[in-house]
């Protein structure tokens, strides 16, 4: 039963494995837990990792130095994925202004930092560790380990611990911060939301799904190119068409010829609903799960963009129903 031993206390990879794994899902677990109205998320899993290093469990050299690289790759690959596309572009938008203030956090805290240094005598790798941390910066302490054991040749520890001193409190503080100005400006969750509701509902161009059978004889055997053209002034877009003559369903396209009790599946507005409706036929009760089931002959995908050309482009010019079929 040596193994059970070595897999629970020891310092192998199973161990490390472990170790790691209960970390993580003890930390997502009790990130759910609300204390007044205020959970910690996953930021948990630090502290269960502080917390079991306190009292002496560790982890292969090679596994964490492993995870870690493989960590903050993940981390900085997630980041630029989600950001990176839009990134150049939102400079037309006042991200240059962002910027500048996100630049300029950075600044004030690498200031403070040096200033703490001199003043306390914290050396400057600690120091480094303990800005990473007041700032949530965890790509940073990869950033600064890395560089000092590329100058020196042996790691520092210290940035470690100073960025595990100063995370919590990091975290802690924006929260407390929030709560500090929510009660100094006397913020109002119910009237923030009651506000967000009203404005919600005076949307009137959201896109409204609309299913209805045709049954007006002037666009009997007309297409949807010369629906739209009838309809220039109106907003809306035929996604399905189920065939009432052979019971099929298909993609609309601007040639699709629309016949007599064939149900359509519209996008509107809310302003052009009504319109739409008068001229086209009948409104039925058949919700988009129903037309979801109808097309299983169809594959459904979510992409996310990633193409910065095609940044800032309408779905108009991207001719995807032409070209593409989709």
């Amino acid at each position: 039963m040596s193994w059970i031993n070595d897999l629970l206390w020891g310092e192998g990879i199973g161990h490390s494995i472990l170790l790691l794994s209960f970390v993580i899902a003890a930390g997502i677990q009790l990130g759910k837990i609300k204390i007044f109205g205020v959970s910690l998320g996953i930021t948990l899993v630090l502290f269960v990792g502080i917390i079991l290093g306190h009292f002496g469990f560790t982890i292969n050299h090679n596994v964490i130095h492993f995870f870690k690289e493989f960590g903050l790759i993940l981390f900085v690959y997630s980041v630029g994925m989600q950001v990176g596309p839009g990134f150049f572009s939102s400079f037309k938008q006042g991200g240059i202004t962002l910027n500048m203030l996100a630049c300029g956090i950075v600044f004030l805290g690498v200031v403070t930092a040096v200033i703490l240094h001199y003043v306390t005598g914290i050396p400057m790798p600690t120091m480094v560790g303990i800005l990473s941390g007041a700032v949530t910066n965890t790509p940073g302490l990869g950033a600064a380990q890395q560089a000092f054991s590329d100058m020196h040749g042996v790691s520092d520890n210290t940035i470690a611990l100073g960025y595990a001193v100063a995370y919590p409190l990091g975290v802690i503080g924006i929260i407390l911060s929030i709560i500090l100005i929510k009660y100094i400006f006397r913020v109002s969750f119910e009237k923030e939301n009651e506000q967000l509701n009203s404005e919600d509902s005076s949307h009137t161009n959201e896109a409204k799904p609309v299913s209805l059978v045709v049954k007006n004889p002037a666009i009997f055997d007309k297409t949807v190119a010369e629906l739209s053209n009838l309809l220039e002034h109106r907003d809306f877009v035929i996604s399905r068409v189920w065939r009432d003559s052979n019971k099929q369903i298909e993609i609309a396209s601007a040639n699709t010829v629309l016949q007599e009790n064939d149900k359509v599946f519209v996008i509107t507005t809310e302003t052009d609903a009504e319109t739409i409706k008068t001229f086209i036929g009948e409104e039925i009760d058949m919700e988009r799960k129903q037309w979801i089931r109808m097309e299983s002959q169809f594959i459904n995908r979510r992409i996310l963009i990633t193409k910065p050309e095609l940044n800032g482009k309408q779905l108009g010019q991207l001719k995807l129903r032409k070209l593409y079929g989709i």
